[in-house]
């Protein structure tokens, strides 16, 4: 029965569990993979329950229902740990769509193809008919299985995965896999087949009298494991009432990718239907908007204001609406909500797709392609590279006669974000163009310099060239041409709107310094123009290169001023807020800068800035996570990558996704965080900025370490290594120290040694603690190995500070303070280490942190003459390292396990895991050796 007594304790549930099991503790123990003491001590109260360890137990007692709830709860109320409800999302009804309900209503029936695709573009309304079609399903009877959209966890087989889990998560009991006896099974006997088979019993299992349907929205989110799982069950499942609907967006798929094979190889076997969702027709736009504002009593003129704009888009209706009732007056006349979504839409372009819309909306009706190739000043040729993104989020609409934009709102948008100088500036450019005819293809134009109307062509070239994707292989070309010019003789906005551009290209590229440079120019160019804005947004853009660069110290000199000539925080704009956090945030001042992004979101909200709203939360989740708040650090990085996605802002989607990964790899989910970096690292290829590219490769290698491919980790060292040595320092310091680490656990500790003291270096010249920490106790970790622990303690003791309880960094170093002072000979200090290092290892959920502190105390307890107890931590760090599949942290507990067999007298043992570590090393070390 449940646990209803808050004082019933752990140990009394599971003895009464294992007596009713037939189980001694010492068979218990055997199938769990733990010791017997380990299990007499969780009987007796003498040990708190870890996570790991309740679901091993689970297991081994062949727990289900009740009972498992049982054991589970008991845990709970031992750690006082508290159970978040996860609230319903609401369900609204549609307006507009009878044919798309009429062919959902078709498919639940069971007629036709077992799988239906509805596809459009964003905010074209596929989440609201997918929602209908799981409330139509559930009234006839159906079970509804739908995932919870954690977009960002990079689940392995997501989203179906997903849709289980939530379903089981919602049942006020567990659910029974087993069908009655009369249901056949589908047999897949194959090992890629395994997780399909296991899905399609649980579907099957669960499926209410009429059937079950499969809700998967998002579903060009999906990996290729997911999306082959997708299949399988749909394959699968047809036979027993088991129905899915999905969507995605189809502007958004590649025709070579994993979903356009999907649907081609379901299409082959008729196991697939369409429903295609488009712009909504006027009677229904009209309906919808006068829903959303929750009355018929609109302004005639209102009302068809709003459709126009709309263009037949339900999001940009429905925002609409709400305004009309509201009053809500937002930018230009818009609703603050929607002028977000659409500047977040064009801000996930490129910069010269945005900058082509920004001419079509200036410009009236449909554009030629030869004159807006003209005002772009491109060939011809490179128009439709040019069209192409902003064709794919169906914001153009292009004929014969020229390109305009769709939405008439996107224009108003774009136009409200203009000052009347620059919209007068871009008007005259157009009217220029009428009759001049196309850029041909070449290199850059090398305009006359004598009068100020070339040195404005100069700057109009650099601003437009820098905007394309290749612009970094011409930055060189691009300096040049500005060289050419008196760069201090004109001070307008295009001026300084080249020198701004050309700063970004040169960050990307990762030439911080000439980056800093040129940023200062347009400075100056806007301080002489008298544009205060745009000075505060420059200030703070140098502050965040300072932070990129590694030199936080000077950044947040040169935002002091901007702090002190501002009228209090509030007032301040999110951006130099954001500049301050990430440069405390390389200082390894975690608490301000995590306090620092809260003014920033404050600040974004106050201003209605959207383009620092996904910012926010990311620098504050990575100061979290640093700070050990590992459940706020996850929110906000979630929240971070989502507004990213939804702007197109790679670089903080890819920094918000190596958050979660980060935590995944800690939390000793090693396959699920590989998978993560993977992907994260195809993303930064693709986003091209060096700094970023050099995170990614770094952790993909830490990934490819702890999970005993070293051969690939001692590559992507290498390149993280090569691309930092040509970039930021900090990138080059991280390199360094895990290609460090590597070597040094392959035995290679004096090859790596000046490299080590060299990121040592950066890590002071920077002020960054966290990379001075971790590159000190890599080489601590190499003298510990030569038999120096007071060498080690040396090294150690300076940069730690133990009472820093939120610290990550001091959390990963205390084991290799333990076993220093152990080897130093300093009991009584290794004793308190180990035991804090377990402590906080545990708080936190750091498993790769725990495991090594665990065979550290075990390393203790043997010393101290605590035979039992050094038993019960290696029997732990055991079934740690095993469970987490690292063949690296095994051989290093069973190295452990051997030393003190050895030192206790049990040659057998001790022979047998030395042997046993050194078969696991020597596969490391022969795979590295390929490499090296």
């Amino acid at each position: 029965m449940p646990i209803t007594d808050s004082a019933a304790t752990f140990g009394a549930v599971l003895g009464r569990l294992r007596r009713a099991a037939g189980l001694t503790q010492e068979e218990l123990a055997e199938r769990c993979g733990l010791s017997v003491r380990g299990v007499g001590n969780l009987e007796r109260g003498a040990r708190r329950p870890r996570k790991f360890t309740v679901e091993l137990l689970a297991d081994g007692l062949g727990l289900i229902g009740e009972d498992r709830s049982a054991l589970f709860e008991a845990a709970r109320v031992a750690h006082q740990s508290a159970v978040r409800d996860r609230a319903p999302r609401p369900v609204t009804g549609l307006v507009g769509r009878d044919s798309a309900l009429a062919c959902v209503v078709e498919h639940l029936s069971g007629s036709g193809a077992p799988m239906l695709l509805v596809t459009g573009a964003a905010g074209i309304g596929k989440s609201s008919l997918l929602a209908e079609a799981a409330t139509l399903a559930a009234a006839a009877g159906m079970t509804v299985l739908r995932a919870e959209h954690e977009r960002f966890g990079d689940v392995p087989y997501a989203p179906v995965v997903d849709a289980v889990v939530a379903h089981m998560r919602a049942l006020p009991e567990p659910v029974s896999c087993a069908p009655s006896e009369d249901r056949a099974w589908p047999v897949m006997p194959s090992h890629r087949t395994r997780m399909a088979d296991a899905v399609t019993r649980f579907l099957i299992g669960a499926r209410g009298p009429h059937g079950l349907l499969l809700v998967l929205d998002d579903l060009h989110r999906a990996g290729p494991d997911g999306l082959e799982l997708v299949a399988e069950v749909t394959k699968a499942g047809h036979p027993h009432g088991i129905r899915v609907i999905a969507a995605y967006r189809d502007g958004e798929v590649p025709a070579d990718g994993p979903l356009a094979d999907l649907v081609d190889g379901l299409l082959r076997a008729d196991l697939v239907g369409h429903c295609p969702l488009g712009p909504l027709a006027a009677p229904a736009a009209d309906a919808l908007v006068r829903q959303a504002a929750g009355t018929d009593d609109l302004p005639p003129d209102a009302v068809q204001r709003a459709l126009r704009l709309a263009g037949g888009l339900p999001l940009y209706l429905v925002h609409l609406g709400k305004a009309l009732a509201d009053q809500d007056a937002g930018s230009g006349g818009l609703p603050w909500s929607l002028t977000c979504l659409v500047r977040k839409q064009i801000s996930a372009l490129p910069t010269a797709t945005a900058d082509l819309l920004t001419l079509l909306a200036v410009g009236t009706g449909r554009l030629g392609v030869n004159r807006l190739a003209a005002a772009m000043a491109c060939p011809v040729a490179d128009l439709p590279a040019l069209l192409a993104p902003a064709r794919a989020a169906r914001l153009l609409d292009e004929t014969d006669d020229g390109v305009r934009l769709t939405h008439e709102l996107v224009a108003e948008v774009i136009q409200a974000d203009l000052g009347p100088t620059r919209r007068h500036a871009l008007r005259q450019r157009l009217a220029e163009t009428a009759s001049t005819p196309p850029v041909s293809r070449g290199t850059l134009p090398a305009y006359p310099v004598n009068q100020a109307r070339d040195v404005e062509r100069v700057y109009t070239a650099v601003r437009e060239a820098t905007a394309q994707a290749a612009a970094g292989r011409h930055l060189a070309e691009l300096v040049d041409l500005l060289d050419r010019v008196d760069r201090g003789c004109v001070a307008t906005d295009n001026a300084a709107d080249a020198e701004e551009a050309l700063a970004t290209a040169l960050a990307a590229a990762g030439r911080y310094d000439e980056a800093l440079a040129t940023a200062e120019r347009a400075l100056l160019a806007h301080r002489r123009h008298g544009n205060s804005d745009r000075e505060q947004l420059l200030t703070a853009r140098i502050g965040h290169l300072h932070a990129l660069r590694g030199s936080p110290r000077e950044g947040l000199a040169r935002l002091a001023t901007a702090f002190a000539d501002g009228d209090g925080a509030p007032s301040l704009p999110a951006q130099l807020h954001l500049a301050k956090a990430a440069n405390l945030y390389q200082s390894a001042r975690h608490r301000e800068a995590r306090d620092e992004c809260s003014r920033s979101i404050a600040a974004a909200t106050k201003h209605q800035d959207d383009r620092a709203i996904a910012a926010g939360p990311l620098w504050r989740g990575r100061a979290a996570r640093l700070l050990s708040d590992n459940t706020n650090a996850l929110a906000d990085l979630h929240a971070a990558a989502s507004l990213a996605e939804l702007s197109g802002d790679t670089d903080t989607l890819v920094r918000a996704l190596t958050g979660v990964a980060v935590i995944a790899h800690y939390r000793g989910e090693l396959t699920r965080a590989d998978q993560q970096y993977l992907r994260i690292l195809t993303l930064a290829e693709q986003h091209g900025d060096q700094e970023v590219l050099s995170r990614a490769v770094c952790n993909a290698g830490a990934s490819a370490l702890w999970l005993g491919d070293w051969k690939a980790a001692y590559e992507r060292f290498d390149r993280a290594r090569l691309l930092g040595s040509g970039g930021p320092a900090l990138c080059e310091g991280w390199a360094l120290v895990c290609r460090g680490t590597l070597m040094i656990a392959a035995g290679g500790f004096e090859t790596v040694v000046p490299d080590l003291h060299r990121a040592i270096a950066i890590g002071r010249a920077t002020g960054n603690l966290d990379l001075v920490r971790n590159a000190t106790a890599t080489v601590a970790e190499g003298e510990l190995r030569r038999g120096a622990g007071e060498r080690a303690m040396r090294l150690l003791l300076p940069v730690l500070d133990p009472t820093d309880e939120q610290d990550w960094q001091v959390t990963d170093m205390l084991p290799v303070v333990a076993e220093a002072c152990l080897v130093a000979g300093r009991h009584a200090e290794a004793e308190r280490f180990a035991a804090d290092a377990v402590r906080r290892a545990e708080s936190v959920d750091h498993l790769l942190a725990l495991t090594d502190a665990l065979r550290v105390t075990a390393l203790v307890r043997a010393e101290l003459g605590q035979r039992g107890e050094a038993a019960e931590a290696l029997d732990e760090a055991l079934t740690l390292a095993e469970r987490m599949g690292s063949p690296p942290l095994e051989a290093r507990v069973r190295a452990a396990w051997a030393h003190v067999a050895r030192s206790q007298g049990r040659a057998t043992t001790a022979e047998r895991e030395r042997d046993k570590a050194t078969r696991l090393f020597t596969a490391l070390r022969a795979d590295l050796r390929t490499a090296v």
